[in-house]
């Protein structure tokens, strides 16, 4: 998983997200577009937006294409609400080569908005009868209220973009209605707009839109999707009115008492939704040459998201006060916050100020509604942490441990006073967590990454509090306080839900 820092703009313009994710999608896909000649300066123009639509390796001919853009933060809206079809006029779709273009026949908005696009029916390959049980999606990303679609933007819409695209937006997807072709709506409430911000840049991290590719192919996300993209491949290059291709894998997709899906966005909107649910089932309708190269058995779960599209940007974040004694302390890759403490001490921007500093563009916020919503994102995190079944146990002292990706569980305190060894076995998305229900106590050793594992994706759910004497990786959470030690290292970030973060001429980086 790519991780950057979060977007700072400007006090107005600053956005929490939930994660630290890349915005090359963002920066890509929009651009300042004046038309000088309109009546009223500043007005925007459509742009012509160009791509092609893939069923597996082959095109898919006659293909209708509509752009949207996700509901915006309306009071009172659910999920789903608000999304707005911007083509109004004759609809494109595809050619022989499954080519399309989106000229200027649509609108910009006036304001920030995500974009996507739908695809909707046609016939896989040339000749071949049309299918409506296809529909694809690709989803664009935000652009400001000044911007538009930039005029050199691809998409390649097939069905690993449509995969990555519901995996991260999938809370925000309106309910299927079990009808083939039904419009795929998208949005949130007031109060949800930012994770929605969020889920949309999510996308860029599994795949890379203009290509129609995963980002990362040998990582168990990249494989995930890779496999799920081959089951809906196999209804789409069908043959509707000669097999039940498709029929099989609504049925299949679809949980008991609700309503089977009728497309391939709503299967894998279930998919989704019940990651757990009937994967034997599904996995059995990967067709013998799958287009995409994915797994070679079936997996324990479809799920794609991790509990790093949870933690907040923060690297340190505190409940009561953040107390840095008279020390050079450093923290980057992340903001420093606090809710609903109001006491800061012994940094640059604390009153009176101290040696402590954060390196921007991270900043600090302190007291306000960023660092109020920080402290709801991290309680969302931490409860889904808790939450995740153990694949196995946690020794009460477990230095001297090499632990493979997985979810240990120890329901008492837990120690660390020797080497520990984090073992990925090289896959780069392998995902460490430890629950732990009292408290956390590092004294001495290291935490080695082997393999492949990333600090990025080691978690530390802490009961109680964490007292951290030697360098450590990974991110903690803890319901108390968390104490490092004089010029600890800390490769993560530092996030008390309730209590005090002690910092002492340490060094925390997020990775």
């Amino acid at each position: 998983m790519v991780h950057t820092h979060c977007n700072h703009q400007s006090a107005s313009f600053r956005f929490l997200q939930l994660t630290c994710l890349s915005l090359v999608m963002i920066a890509y896909g929009c651009s300042m577009k004046v038309n000088s000649s309109a009546s009223s300066p500043g007005t925007l123009t459509a742009q012509t937006i160009q791509g092609r639509v893939f069923g597996g390796q082959q095109p898919i001919v006659g293909a209708t294409i509509q752009l949207y853009t996700a509901g915006a933060p309306i009071s009172g809206g659910g999920y789903g609400a608000g999304a707005t079809a911007l083509i109004t006029g004759t609809l494109p779709k595809t050619d022989g080569n499954g080519n399309f273009t989106i000229t200027g026949d649509y609108t910009p908005p006036s304001k920030p908005s995500h974009f996507y696009i739908v695809s909707t029916g046609g016939s896989p390959g040339s000749g071949n009868p049309a299918n409506p049980n296809i529909v694809l999606i690709a989803a664009i990303g935000n652009c400001a209220a000044t911007s538009t679609l930039s005029s050199s933007l691809f998409i390649d819409i097939n069905e690993v973009t449509t995969v990555a695209s519901v995996m991260a937006l999938q809370p925000f997807i309106a309910s299927p209605t079990g009808t083939a072709g039904a419009s795929v709506l998208i949005g949130a409430s007031a109060a949800n707009y930012n994770d929605l911000r969020t889920a949309f840049e999510n996308v860029s991290n599994l795949v890379n839109i203009s290509t129609g590719s995963v980002v990362n192919p040998t990582g168990s996300k990249g494989q995930l999707i890779n496999t799920l993209a081959d089951i809906l491949a196999h209804c789409v290059n069908s043959n509707p009115g000669s097999d039940n291709y498709c029929s099989t894998l609504f049925t299949d997709a679809t949980p008991s008492s609700s309503t089977t899906a009728g497309n391939t966005v709503q299967a894998a909107w279930y998919i989704a939704q019940n990651p757990t649910h009937s994967v034997s089932t599904l996995f059995g309708l990967v067709p013998a040459a799958p287009p995409f190269v994915a797994l070679n058995s079936a997996p324990a779960s479809f799920a794609v998201t991790s509990p790093a599209d949870l933690v907040t940007c923060f690297a340190v974040l505190g409940g009561a006060s953040v107390t840095n004694t008279n020390s050079n302390t450093v923290v980057s890759g992340g903001d420093l916050g606090l809710y609903p403490g109001t006491s800061v001490t012994n940094f640059s921007f604390s009153q009176p100020p101290g040696p402590g500093t954060v390196t921007a563009p991270a900043t600090d916020y302190i007291t306000d509604p960023v660092a109020e919503n920080a402290q709801s994102d991290l309680t969302a995190a931490y409860n889904y942490v808790a939450n995740l079944s153990p694949t196995g146990s946690l020794p009460a002292a477990m230095g001297g441990s090499t632990f493979s990706p997985g979810v240990y569980y120890n329901s008492a305190a837990v120690g660390l006073a020797s080497n520990v060894i984090l073992n990925a076995n090289y896959d780069p998305d392998a995902v460490f967590v430890f629950q732990i229900g009292a408290a956390l106590t590092a004294t001495a050793g290291q935490i080695t990454l082997e393999n492949g594992a990333q600090a990025q994706n080691v978690y530390w759910q802490v009961g109680t509090s964490a007292t951290i004497d030697t360098s450590f990786v990974g991110n903690i959470m803890a319901h108390d306080t968390i104490t490092l030690g004089t010029g600890i290292t800390l490769q993560g970030r530092a996030l008390a839900s309730t209590a005090t973060i002690v910092l002492d001429d340490n060094t925390v980086t997020v990775p």
